[in-house]
């Protein structure tokens, strides 16, 4: 509003002139008019320097989106310079230019506006001159055939005839956003709206055109009449098809950011399971650092037994060396058996039994011995078969996780293809249904109410016919019966007359008789030919409900019609369950990325399971190692213990 007020009366000190009352008072009450974003000034007598810096100030306006000019007395060159200013302006929404003497030239400036402004969506002209000179229609129409912003167009009482109403025709053909044309009040006459018709064969967007005043043909009237109302149902059909296109992108897109949402879990859960691997990976590292400490103390095991052995070798030889020493002794004592005799008996009986003391010693050393080579033999197997397994578990589990994280990338690309495919599809086939059923109702409907004005006209001339048949008899019937009731008085007073005469005349009583069976056959005869009437009209009356049985035929098939309808109905209904069930499809396939994301949880817990089945085999081992290693140094202990005794 600040830059609206300062460029105004910067270019009112330009121009030497006072800030016109009207917008003076918008000034003063700016707040008021801030909120409104509606510059009114209709009414106002203003002049073309008010205009200039009115203009001026427009040109570069970013907060009025309305603005009414109405009987503000512009003319042409007014016109001119609040449409130079509007080409500059993307604000201006609503331009009300109503009563102000436009003519071609201002005609032009509005049309050299509307070719290059993006902004105007209405356009008011009404009550201007623009049609006295088909110039300035013919720019205008130009300018509309460039122009697709502008939905608005009122030419009221313009002045333009049948050439100018052609030119406008046949420029918005090309154009795609004019929704309301009002030229009413003109004189565009039958060439006019013929042109009009011509153009609604080409254009789809007009959804409102107002014609009073023009001397329109009645017939002209109702061919605009059911084309722009073909347009405003192509129109409303569009923004379904439309928004149902939209519901469904929705979906998709829904549906996509799902599957992304799921995929990028389960590549976390990927991630995560090749940190357990690489963890699993980096324990059996370690186990095997620990297999190789086991190694190193089994080899030096290894030493200490093979120490054991050089320290039992050494002993065995010291030992042979005592039992040498001792058998020297003992034939030293066999020198002086002679001399102590008992004492040497008893020396000879204490070395034999210390001889067979150290052989037992050394047969026990010696089964010792081969014990230890045993269990060293079945500890190195051992070792051997616990190498296998470990790397036979390795390359198991190796190949586990390989394949598996094939088979789960290979189903998550299939199911992700299969489910765009699937959706893909789904979306082409509901398109094609839906213009299918669409131009099915179409046709139906048509083909319903031609039906309809076919029944309800064949409705009417029979119960015409019927009417006039019905009071055909009945004349017929009323003349008959006054007939009948002439012959009856006719009768009773010949009656009463034969009954006075029949005692006077009873000569002619034969002839009477004669007359009154000539009289009774006449009677006969009008008895046939009456009831030959009434089967006349009998077959009257069969034809017209045979008629009248046609037209319930006809009734029926509009029924028919009706129910085929009814079943076109019914059909997109079914759709409408056919997309629900697409929906429940996406829904199974989301539960079956679940109960994958079960299984792939599964197949972690299993190999969780088997990571702590190697951990507690690998402390197993460990443990036998242990108790191997107990159970030979418990041995060693043991030996040295008899050995210590023995010395």
């Amino acid at each position: 509003m600040e830059v609206f007020k300062s460029s105004y009366i910067q270019k009112c000190t330009e121009l030497a002139i006072e800030p016109h009352r009207a917008l003076a008072d918008l000034f003063i009450n700016g707040t008021a008019v801030a909120a409104s974003e509606f510059l009114d000034i209709h009414g106002q007598s203003t002049t073309l320097k008010d205009i200039t810096a009115l203009a001026a100030a427009l040109a570069n306006d970013v907060r009025f989106t309305k603005l009414n000019l109405a009987d503000t007395f512009l003319g042409d060159d007014g016109c001119i310079l609040i449409a130079g200013a509007l080409k500059t302006n993307c604000t201006i929404r609503y331009l009300d230019l109503r009563g102000n003497s436009i003519r071609a030239d201002g005609a032009t400036a509005l049309a050299q506006m509307l070719k290059v402004n993006s902004a105007v969506k209405c356009l008011v002209l009404e009550w201007n001159c623009i049609g006295i000179w088909e110039a300035g229609v013919r720019a205008l129409a130009d300018a509309l055939s460039i122009n697709h912003t502008l939905e608005e167009l009122d030419l009221r009482n313009n002045k333009i005839g049948p050439n100018g109403c052609q030119s406008l025709a046949l420029c918005l053909r090309n154009n795609t956003t004019l929704r309301c044309l009002d030229l009413r009040w003109n004189n565009i006459g039958l060439l006019g709206s013929k042109a009009l018709v011509d153009l609604l064969k080409w254009n789809t967007v007009l959804e409102e055109i107002q014609l009073a005043g023009n001397e329109v043909p009645d017939d002209i009237a109702r061919a605009i009449g059911n084309a722009v109302e073909r347009n405003r149902d192509r129109r409303k059909n569009d923004l379904r098809i439309r928004l149902q296109a939209d519901q469904l992108t929705n979906t998709v897109h829904a549906l996509t950011s799902t599957h992304q949402d799921t995929l990028a879990n389960l590549s976390k859960d990927l991630a995560s399971k090749e940190q357990q691997v690489a963890m699993a990976s980096k324990e059996i590292s370690r186990s095997q650092e620990a297999y190789k400490i086991l190694e190193a103390k089994l080899q030096k095991a290894e030493a200490q037994m093979k120490e054991a052995e050089e320290t039992l070798s050494r002993e065995r030889t010291e030992m042979r060396n005592k039992v040498k020493e001792l058998q020297q002794e003992l034939l030293a004592d066999r020198e002086t058996r002679l001399r102590l005799e008992t004492q040497r008996e008893k020396s000879f009986s204490d070395a034999k039994r210390k001889s067979l003391e150290l052989e037992a010693s050394l047969r026990e050393a010696d089964v010792k011995v081969e014990v230890l080579k045993r269990d060293k033999v079945m500890l190195i197997e051992e070792l051997d078969k616990a190498k296998d397994r470990l790397k036979a578990m390795k390359t198991m589990y190796e190949d586990q996780l390989a394949r598996q994280d094939r088979e789960f990338s290979e189903k998550l690309k299939a199911l992700e293809a299969s489910k765009d495919h699937e959706l893909a599809q789904t979306i082409r086939k509901m398109e094609d249904r839906l213009k299918v059923t669409e131009s099915a109702r179409t046709r139906a409907e048509e083909e319903l109410d031609i039906q309809r004005a076919k029944l309800l006209a064949e409705k009417r001339n029979w119960s015409e016919k019927v009417a006039d048949a019905e009071t055909r008899i009945r004349k017929e019937e009323e003349d008959r019966r006054h007939e009948l009731e002439s012959v009856l008085q006719a009768l009773t007073k010949q009656r009463d007359s034969l009954q006075v005469d029949a005692a006077n005349h009873s000569q002619i009583h034969a002839k009477l008789l004669r007359e009154h069976e000539a009289e009774r056959e006449r009677w006969q005869q009008q008895r046939s030919q009456l009831h030959e009437d009434i089967a006349t009209l009998k077959t009257r009356q069969v034809e017209i409900e045979s008629a009248l049985a046609t037209a319930k035929k006809q009734l029926r098939k509009a029924e028919e019609t009706s129910c085929e309808l009814q079943k076109l109905k019914d059909e997109a209904v079914r759709d409408r369950s056919e997309i629900a069930k697409l929906k429940e499809d996406v829904a199974a396939r989301d539960r079956l990325v679940g109960r994958l994301k079960e299984e792939l949880k599964r197949k972690d817990q299993e190999l969780d399971e088997k990571d702590e089945e190697s951990m507690l085999q690998m402390k197993d081992l460990q443990l036998s190692i242990t108790s191997l290693l107990n159970q030979r140094t418990k041995r060693h202990v043991r030996s040295r213990s008899i050995e210590v005794a023995l010395s």
